[in-house]
């Protein structure tokens, strides 16, 4: 999707949740090497936050837990807090939604255009890759928005 269309949606969005739809491929494990491997996410995601005004990571500083926000650990901020851009691939930071189970996203996997379920296609992936990593927030290319 054309970054200027994202952002213009983002920044009306500023703090609050906007609807998304977004693919990703990942690589298969070398046992599976030839698969296609699909995972189409929709759901309702935050944007335009602030990753050092998060409740989780003030509290987490305050109590020892972590260290300070860092800067970016790849890429560089064109348009701050929603686009990143690295070797020339835009990007965009997303955050979880926060209203429970009405709003957990909705996650569809295909292996060969064939839709699988969950564990079918986690079973194709590198062990590390098929464990589930909650997040404070993830970025996405915008070559992977279908929807916004």
């Amino acid at each position: 999707m054309n970054i200027e269309n994202i952002l213009t949606t983002l920044n009306s969005v500023t703090g609050h949740h906007v609807s998304v739809v977004f693919q990703s491929e990942p690589t298969p494990s070398a046992a599976n090497k030839g698969l296609a491997l699909k995972k189409i996410t929709s759901g309702a995601f935050r944007a335009g936050i602030n990753y050092a005004n998060l409740s989780t990571v003030k509290e987490g500083i305050e109590n020892g837990e972590r260290g300070e926000v860092e800067p970016l650990p790849w890429g560089e901020w064109v348009q701050f807090p929603y686009h990143i851009q690295h070797k020339g691939k835009d990007y965009v930071r997303l955050y979880p939604p926060t209203g429970g189970y009405i709003q957990t996203p909705k996650v569809q996997y295909f292996i060969n255009e064939e839709e699988v379920d969950k564990d079918t296609f986690n079973s194709k992936l590198t062990p590390s890759a098929a464990k589930a990593k909650k997040k404070d927030c993830f970025t996405v290319s915008t070559d992977n928005i279908i929807s916004i």
